[in-house]
């Protein structure tokens, strides 16, 4: 739910049929939350907090709807 994603929460999406992405938020923003993307690219949606440490950014931080993205039951 929309209310508990906070600064500091790990996300996941998937790239394809196979592979997931992951990310980090980063604060919270009038539009949504500034997020940050990793260069992981992985089969199972799983990670460790070594992973994300050692992660780099692939591209700057940008903005997500996450009224859009996370609010959804699945």
């Amino acid at each position: 739910m929309l209310r508990f994603v906070k600064p500091g929460d790990i996300f996941c999406f998937k790239l394809d049929e196979d592979r997931y992405c992951f990310g980090r938020i980063i604060t919270l923003m009038t539009v949504g939350h500034l997020s940050e993307l990793f260069d992981i690219i992985k089969k199972p949606p799983g990670i460790t907090e070594l992973e994300i440490s050692n992660a780099r950014r692939i591209i700057e931080p940008i903005i997500v709807d996450t009224y859009s993205l996370f609010d959804k039951k699945l």
